[in-house]
This record gives structure tokens, C-alpha cells and sequence, in this order.
């Protein structure tokens, strides 16, 4: 709660340059670690999602240990053993449904004021080149457009399922979440993150059918809005921008700063020349300016593509481990999606409800990473891997098919088994026990 509660503060610096959300999932790791030694529990990886974070953990230290510069490398890879080990952790203390509902109004409410600290600023952007370059876009507490539209397209995706698949006070937050985070995604004028957000919609849509009619309702009531506005406020230049600025994902002008497909393809000359461990995290940057880069005079941070900048930097081994991660979330998701796909809005347990929500946050971020590496920032990392671990964590939750609460062991109905027992098991009981079953009447 504290973790997520706190994310409107996360980027704040602590000492030794420490991030507060960095220093809270340090927190959240002990908590669990602590809570599985009390109850006796193996501390052993014992799930899809636990494997993969020691792969991870231990591919990243071997790239560390490899790489031209151990020291700038390990402050990075630190950071990212620590983030996917918050998932893991989140999903084992919040696998109850008494936990489950507080974390969950705890990310609303972070989320909620993150997103509104983007429309601070107002509506006065501006743009050039097709709208390819806009200017005065939406940060929020973010240093970048970019960042805080990614963040706001994880917000509204998980608002989105939350809403539609809650009840009370929470539908409610999880509503007004929604709706600050959609404002905010179109402020930043990320393309990378509205192509995310319409994946998410057309995903969650396909696959949680309680999502279908909000959906269109929203639809219907935005195209309307920005219609009337047209009439109402001919001169007002933002409906025409943010029309502009997404035809600009497939036609129109580009931008001549944009030298994405030169760092990609320092990307992919990274991974090949350290295919297994990578050249090292946060080193990408380092190499692409030496001496047989492509890209020496860009000043390149990453390959603008999530896959290829992993594999740059943490090898095939990084790769791996985010596949075990992606099927723990198929797995988890598959399983989710039996409660939901007939049940009412109201029917849904807390658990599917929790995890079919986070995957429209894990879908935005897969979708954005095509054309960019949006998880070097404190704060889109920890929140990404906290929902991650909240989708797990709602797996756990599933009741079982002939039970309504989160348990695991069956619940009894207070009538005794009926056994069969062959004749001939019973002559020979009663054989062992002195008793002659052909004479006895008892």
C-alpha cells in the first residue's frame, strides 16, 4: 500500500541518489521475505515467475561481471534484479483477498494523482513538422512526454478492468482513475503510448467482454465531444492536433530528429557482439559511441525497441527470463479469464478482476516497447513490475471451482463418503479380524 500509495513521489531523490520508489521496493522485498520465514515457507523459487526472476537476477550479474564498465553496468542491473524481485514479492503478500482490496485502492490513488499532475499545465501545445514535433506536451512528475504517457496508458488500462469489474467506492476510484489517465495520455502526445492504449482497448474488449460496452460508450462520448468542440471553439487548436499528431503514426511528415532505425540497428550490432550476457545494462549508450558503432555522434540511450535493447544489454539470457515471465502472465491470465468470460460485473471475483486488469497494463507497455525501451525510468519500472506482481497475485486469489473464497484446501460438507467395497475385500477384513462373514449377521 505504501509502495503504491506513494508512486506521486517516487522520483525523489534520496541520499546516495537513491530513488524513493527504488529504497520502497527494497521494502516490500524484506516484508515478503520476512513473511515467508515466519510462516516456515522455502525461500526456493517454487513458480513460473520466481524461476524467471533468478534467471534474470543471475544473467544480469553475469553481464555486469563482463562488461567494460562493472561500475556504471551494476547501479542499473541492481536496480532491475531489484524490480523484477518486487513483482515476485507483491504477488505473495497481497494472494489474499483481505490484502488484495487495500493494495488495490492504494495504486488507484497514486495512480489517480500521477495522472492529474499532468494536466497542471493546461491545453496551450502546440505543434510543427505533421505535428511530429509538439511542444508544451504533458510530463506530469515526469522528466519526459514519453514517460508519463506510458504511465498513463498502465493507469487507464488498469483502471479500465477495475471499474468495469467492481462494485461500490472502488468502481467509483478505479472510474475517475480512468478518465484522468486518458486525459493525461492524450496531453503527452505519446504516439507510442496511444498505439499502446488502443491495444489495450482492443485486447481487453476481445478478452474481458465487461469491458465492451464502457468501451463504446467512452467512444461514442469522446468523438462527440471533440465534434461539438469543433463547432463550440473553431479556433481552439487541440482537436485538430491530436487528430494530426496520430495520423503522423502512419502518414504525413517525419520527424527530422527521429534516428530510431540508426539505433536500432546499434541495438542489434550490440547483441551480436555479446550474444549471451549482453554488453551489460546501461551500457548501450557507452558502446554505441565507440569506434565501430553506427551511431557515434547521436548520443543514443537505448534501441528504441524493448527486445533488442535487452538483448543488447542483457543477452540471451535476458531474454529467456523475460519469457518466463510472459508465460507466467499467459498462464495466470488464462485462468483469470474462466470467471470473467460469463459472469456479471458484479460476479467477478476480486482476484480475476485484479489480474485481467493488470494485463491491459502489461499489454499498453508490450505495445510501446515495439518503438521504444520505456522502463529505464524509476518510476514506469516499478510500477510496471508492481502490476505485474498484482496480476499474479490475483491468480492466487481465484477461488477453486466448488469454492467462493481464496483457499487452497477443499471445503467440507459434513457428510461422510460413501466407499464401495468388493465382496471378496470384505470377506477377508473380516477374515483378519476372527469374524466368519458368511454367519455374521452384525
Amino acid at each position: 500500500m505504501l509502495f503504491a500509495a506513494m508512486a506521486p513521489l517516487g522520483l525523489t531523490q534520496l541520499p546516495a541518489g537513491v530513488d524513493l520508489v527504488t529504497a520502497l521496493s527494497l521494502v516490500v522485498i524484506g516484508a515478503a521475505t520476512w513473511d515467508r520465514l515466519v510462516s516456515g515457507a522455502s525461500l526456493m523459487p517454487a513458480s513460473w515467475a520466481a524461476f524467471a526472476a533468478l534467471i534474470w537476477s543471475l544473467g544480469i550479474v553475469g553481464s555486469v561481471a563482463f562488461s567494460s564498465d562493472p561500475g556504471r553496468a551494476g547501479i542499473l542491473g541492481v536496480w532491475q534484479i531489484i524490480a523484477a524481485w518486487l513483482a515476485v514479492s507483491i504477488a505473495h503478500l497481497a494472494s489474499d483477498p483481505r490484502r488484495m482490496r487495500p493494495a488495490l485502492i492504494a495504486v488507484l490513488l497514486g495512480a489517480l494523482v500521477v495522472a492529474a499532475s499532468g494536466l497542471v499545465g493546461g491545453f496551450r501545445q502546440s505543434g510543427a513538422l505533421g505535428a511530429a514535433v509538439i511542444s508544451d506536451r504533458a510530463m506530469g512528475v515526469f522528466s519526459q512526454p514519453n514517460e508519463y504517457g506510458l504511465y498513463c496508458a498502465m493507469a487507464w488500462g488498469f483502471a479500465l478492468g477495475i471499474a468495469c469489474m467492481s462494485q461500490g467506492f472502488v468502481k467509483h476510484l478505479a472510474a475517475l482513475t480512468s478518465v484522468l489517465s486518458l486525459a493525461g495520455l492524450a496531453l503527452s502526445f505519446s504516439r507510442g503510448a496511444w498505439v499502446g492504449a488502443l491495444m489495450t482497448a482492443l485486447v481487453m474488449a476481445i478478452l474481458v467482454p465487461q469491458t465492451r460496452r464502457p468501451q463504446a460508450t467512452a467512444l461514442i462520448a469522446t468523438v462527440t465531444l471533440l465534434g461539438a468542440s469543433l463547432v463550440i471553439a473553431p479556433y481552439w487548436q487541440l482537436p485538430g492536433l491530436l487528430w494530426s499528431r496520430f495520423a503522423s503514426i502512419f502518414v504525413g511528415g517525419s520527424n527530422p530528429y527521429d534516428n530510431r532505425p540508426a539505433l536500432l540497428r546499434e541495438g542489434l550490432r550490440q547483441w551480436e557482439q555479446r550474444p549471451v550476457l549482453g554488453v551489460g545494462p546501461n551500457m548501450y549508450p557507452v558502446e554505441s559511441r565507440s569506434i565501430d558503432s553506427y551511431t557515434r555522434t547521436l548520443e543514443g540511450e537505448h534501441a528504441h525497441n524493448l527486445i533488442v535493447t535487452i538483448g543488447a544489454e542483457q543477452g540471451l539470457i535476458g531474454i529467456v527470463a523475460l519469457g518466463l515471465f510472459a508465460v507466467a502472465i499467459i498462464l495466470a491470465v488464462k485462468a483469470a479469464r474462466r470467471f470473467a468470460r460469463s459472469a456479471g460485473a458484479s460476479d467477478v471475483p476480486i482476484g480475476a478482476a485484479v489480474t485481467l486488469s493488470a494485463m491491459g497494463a502489461m499489454v499498453a507497455v508490450a505495445t510501446a516497447s515495439v518503438v521504444d525501451y520505456p522502463l529505464r525510468n524509476p518510476l514506469v519500472r516499478g510500477t510496471f513490475w508492481l502490476l505485474l506482481g498484482l496480476l499474479l497475485a490475483g491468480q492466487r486469489c481465484l477461488p477453486a471451482p466448488e469454492d467462493t473464497e481464496c483457499s487452497d484446501e477443499p471445503e467440507f460438507s459434513g457428510e461422510v463418503p460413501q466407499v464401495a467395497v468388493h465382496e471378496n475385500d470384505r470377506e477377508q477384513e473380516f477374515q483378519v479380524l476372527g469374524i466368519d462373514a458368511q454367519h455374521d449377521s452384525g
